[in-house]
């Protein structure tokens, strides 16, 4: 084995009459690095974004929602029993509902809630998504998302007139605040108020339909939710939702869609692997006098195919860490490149009032590295597979031969 992997590398380096093939070992060298590091930072920007919108997913929306169909009139034994299990870090109760905005011959539908605001800041991000405003909310007062007010021509301390989906009666409340969380489907639709202003708007008496929860691991909310299955039993007509189940569909497409960048990607490795092959193919034949002489002195076909094998998974090795490393540098370095390039033309590439952030979101992920890696070196090995192979099936008379 020793033996093999020396000469092995010694094939690969360059002598006056090989240089050539040193020439295209090195190009299939950088190809598989160039590769590896589209990959890299195609798939870490890809994770960045994921990440960005889940947090955004779970900052305007709790971790997991327990619906009361039937409402609690004292959600105090609930709230109490559900602090036991251990994941959950915070709970707040919460009525939702509808309402109607009419303005002239406009008439637009928004989701109407109602919150306890102390606790939901503990469960959600409101208080950090608030830009103008207080949310100090009495029972008449509503935070309102930026796009509504954008739309609307609102600001803070205007009325607003909200149709009840109940009474059908219109009821006017007075902008407390407005918040930015950065997604436009809650911005442009959703209003909150106080627990109490709901009821009253609502007419749902003194009930509270829903509970809010905050869990220590966002992503281990399937746990949790056995757990609250388990511990409400059948207390209660209920049902649970996480925040996996109410985006489900938009997560799966996420999922798909790195997917499916991965695979397109991907195939530049496979093209850089051709080189592998064409310079195997090069370094074959111009030693067929060598792979003679080794099969006269005794060397084995395995020992040939295995020489040559080392010498395609060498370039491939070398150009995967060399792509590891450029990829890791160059999603690191990113946002410089989208700044120098933004001062260059003049204006941003990323304009935050269209994209909601000027930045962009990159994540590194060891299990995606990994993945990456070991792909690109199965790709070289497979390369490396068939050059190896003929050069073990050389026929020594043959060869020897035409010397």
């Amino acid at each position: 084995m020793l033996c093999e992997l020396w000469m092995s590398q010694r094939y690969l380096r360059s002598r006056q009459r090989e240089r050539f093939i040193s020439l295209t070992a090195l190009i299939s060298m950088m190809g598989i690095a160039v590769g590896v590091i589209v990959l890299i930072v195609v798939i870490a920007v890809m994770s960045g974004f994921d990440r960005y919108l889940e947090d955004k997913l779970t900052g305007t929306n709790a971790h997991i929602v327990v619906n009361f169909p039937d409402g609690l009139k004292d959600d105090t034994e609930v709230i109490s029993e559900l602090q036991k299990i251990p994941s959950i870090v915070s709970l707040a109760p919460f009525i939702a509902g509808q309402a109607i905005i009419k303005e002239g011959k406009d008439i637009l539908g928004v989701e109407f809630r109602g919150i306890d605001i102390k606790k939901q800041q503990e469960v959600t991000k409101i208080k950090e998504y608030l830009t103008s405003g207080s949310l100090d909310l009495s029972d008449n007062e509503l935070v309102i998302g930026k796009e509504l007010a954008l739309n609307m021509n609102l600001r803070v301390g205007d009325s607003l007139s909200l149709i009840s989906p109940t009474t059908f009666a219109p009821v006017n409340f007075k902008i407390k605040g407005i918040f930015n969380s950065g997604m436009y489907l809650y911005d442009s639709n959703l209003v909150i108020t106080s627990i109490k202003g709901a009821q009253n708007f609502l007419k749902t008496a003194n009930v509270v339909p829903g509970i809010n929860i905050k869990v220590d691991n966002a992503y281990n909310v399937e746990k949790v939710k056995q757990s609250i299955y388990e511990k409400l039993k059948t207390k209660h007509f209920y049902s649970v939702m996480t925040w996996i189940d109410m985006n489900r569909n938009f997560l799966n497409a996420l999922k798909i869609e790195k997917t499916v960048m991965f695979i397109v990607v991907v195939m530049t490795t496979v093209v850089a692997a051709f080189g592998i092959v064409s310079t195997l193919i090069m370094s074959v034949m111009s030693r067929i006098k060598d792979i003679a002489v080794l099969r006269a002195i005794g060397a084995k076909t395995g020992s040939i195919m295995l020489l040559f094998l080392l010498q395609g998974v060498g370039i491939g090795f070398v150009g995967i860490a060399l792509g590891i490393a450029g990829g890791i540098l160059l999603a690191s370095s990113l946002n410089r490149i989208v700044d120098f390039i933004s001062g260059l033309i003049g204006h941003s590439l990323i304009p935050k009032d269209i994209y909601y952030f000027d930045r962009l979101p990159t994540s590194f992920n060891t299990t995606d590295i990994s993945i990456i890696a070991i792909s690109a070196f199965v790709i070289s090995l497979l390369a490396s597979l068939y050059p190896a192979y003929r050069a073990s099936r050389i026929n020594l008379s043959e060869a020897l031969r035409h010397e």
